[in-house]
């Protein structure tokens, strides 16, 4: 029985016909601007997020507030993982897909 299942599966991968993604569509280059336009966006809110995290990090360090602190290191440090996911994503899908993104 394992052997007509496997037989079975065998035939289904060969008679698989070859397709392969084409990037000629006539959306694509709006898409890949508008993909670009969201993650240069959301690049320059985590490094204005950064900056204010910082400087209430600092604020609260000058004036002995412990909370402030908290706060400040806590919207740097998320900040600053959040933008190296984002500037690293595209190469993520790269890596991970094959796919020819932001080429």
């Amino acid at each position: 029985m394992s052997t007509s299942i496997l037989s079975l599966a065998q035939s289904t991968v060969i008679g698989m016909p070859a397709i392969a993604p084409s990037y000629d569509a006539p959306w694509m280059p709006t898409l890949e601007n508008i993909t670009g336009m969201a993650i240069g966006t959301a690049l320059v809110a985590i490094v204005a997020a950064v900056a204010i995290g910082g400087m209430l990090w600092l604020f609260g360090k000058l004036s002995s507030s412990g909370r402030a602190q908290e706060v400040g290191i806590s919207i740097f440090l998320w900040g600053v993982v959040g933008g190296a996911l984002i500037a690293g994503a595209s190469a993520l899908v790269r890596w991970g897909t094959g796919l020819p993104l932001f080429a």
